[in-house]
């Protein structure tokens, strides 16, 4: 079990610490560059490249796509609560702690993912695997996207 941690590629701890230290920077009330919301959205990219290496038909696209919109529409619907303001290139914010659960999620899932793919391969192989993983990781990435659709429609 230790051997999973061990071999794991010596730049994912140091990711994690940032990772952790922006989740936890979510928590409280503040104020922060439109941008950074609007780059929030790229961690799709990490869920599509995890997805594409999916040894899955083209059925997993279908799954990708409807939960994607579900996490969308979460997104956008909770960032209506957090959303406390818009000053020009500035957006004032609720803390809140689902960002650093969500980061976490994707961290996680990421890493069981290529870890399974070493240990249980046959697991990592099999469609409910591959369902699975995409709606955790398709949920994440569509509630980024949701959330900054709402800070956009603030402006």
């Amino acid at each position: 079990m230790t051997q999973i941690f061990t071999a794991a590629p010596i730049w994912v701890w140091p990711l994690l610490a940032i990772l952790i230290i922006f989740g936890m920077r979510a928590r409280r009330d503040r104020t922060a560059p439109a941008f950074l919301i609007y780059a929030m959205p790229l961690l799709a990219i990490l869920a599509l490249r995890s997805t594409n290496a999916l040894p899955a038909g083209s059925w997993i696209w279908l799954v990708f796509a409807g939960v994607y919109l579900v996490g969308v529409w979460a997104g956008h619907r909770m960032q209506a609560g957090w959303l406390l303001g818009r000053e020009g290139r500035l957006v004032r914010l609720k803390g809140e702690s689902l960002t650093l659960v969500v980061i976490m999620v994707v961290f996680w899932a990421n890493f069981v993912g290529g870890s399974l793919r070493a240990v249980a391969p046959q697991v990592y192989a099999s469609a409910g695997f591959h369902a699975v993983f995409t709606a955790i990781l398709a949920i994440c990435a569509g509630s980024f996207a949701g959330r900054a659709v709402r800070v956009w429609q603030a402006d």
